[in-house]
């Protein structure tokens, strides 16, 4: 059963379809780059299981989600962006399924759009499963990225920490370590390609020797529609989790479709180098993993 956190959530991702007139309203970009701009997205999809030795799981389910994020310059070549995300997983009441998350964060960074970009970011949010159980994770970090003509290379390093908030107690992922990599090629101002690999390493239970490890792959398609400041995009996402010692592990594969739409500026690649083009890896998703579906 969905909670009533995701409940609103889902309404938010649903009011992401209003965006385009928000779009439209801030105009097309200025003369400056100095100027608050945002991209915000919603998609459906669907979710296929394997697990091994992970209890009562549903193997099959449809999802929802949205992002919303926001680029504040700061003077020079320093800028603020914030960043909201969800999403919502509608499985059978009597699985030990994630059933969702949210997480918002912050980031700071400095940027020379030739060339590179470095920032460091912070997070908190919450996940949740069907076993009516919630945590509440945090993450830290540093990111950079190195711009070529057509690519951008996207790479970040962090610590992420979870507690169970129904107990109090550290049955979660946490005191974890992470790496991400992102790879982007424009075929154009207005196509994009993206690939990402992400690997977590912690602890999923109280135990000393309770360790989980998360392995992260992905990949999307992205094009503007004509004569809007939007765009479609299909994206695969996959995420392998093992606990070693309980002997059990779960694979998950997410196909979506979606929407985004910009505002203040516009263009995948002219945002990517200008705008809102930095975000979080869904460590409340793993540490919903943690508590109960692998634990």
């Amino acid at each position: 059963m969905m909670k009533s956190p995701l409940k609103a959530l889902a309404l938010a991702g649903a009011a992401a379809l209003a965006l385009p007139t928000l779009a439209y309203a801030a105009g097309k970009p200025g003369g400056s780059d100095a100027q608050t701009s945002g991209v915000g997205e919603a998609w459906i999809g669907y979710s296929f299981l394997n697990q091994d030795n992970a209890g009562t799981i549903d193997d099959s389910y449809p999802g929802l989600g949205g992002a919303f994020r926001v680029n504040i310059p700061a003077g020079g070549d320093l800028s603020f962006q914030v960043d909201l995300q969800g999403e919502s997983a509608f499985v059978d009441d009597t699985s030990e399924n994630y059933t969702g998350s949210f997480l918002g964060g912050t980031h700071l960074s400095w940027r020379n759009p030739e060339e590179w970009l470095l920032g460091a970011f912070i997070g908190v949010g919450n996940g949740f499963n069907a076993s009516d159980e919630t945590t509440t994770a945090y993450l830290v970090g540093v990111e950079g990225q190195y711009y070529l003509t057509d690519w951008t290379f996207y790479g970040q390093v962090g610590y992420a920490d979870a507690d169970e908030v129904d107990t109090g107690t550290p049955d979660a992922f946490r005191d974890a370590w992470f790496g991400r990599g992102v790879a982007r090629f424009f075929v154009d101002g207005n196509v994009k390609l993206e690939g990402e690999l992400s690997y977590a390493s912690g602890e999923a239970d109280t135990g000393p020797t309770d360790d989980m490890d998360v392995l992260g792959w992905g990949a999307r398609y992205e094009r503007t529609l004509p004569s809007m400041d939007a765009a479609f995009f299909l994206a695969y996402q996959g995420n392998h989790y093992n606990n070693d010692s309980e002997a059990r592990s779960v694979t998950e594969h997410t196909l979506k479709l979606g929407l985004n739409f910009a505002f203040g500026i516009e263009g995948q690649k002219y945002i990517d180098r200008h705008g809102a083009t930095l975000d979080l890896p869904m460590v409340t998703r793993w540490s919903a993993y943690g508590v109960d579906v692998l634990d």
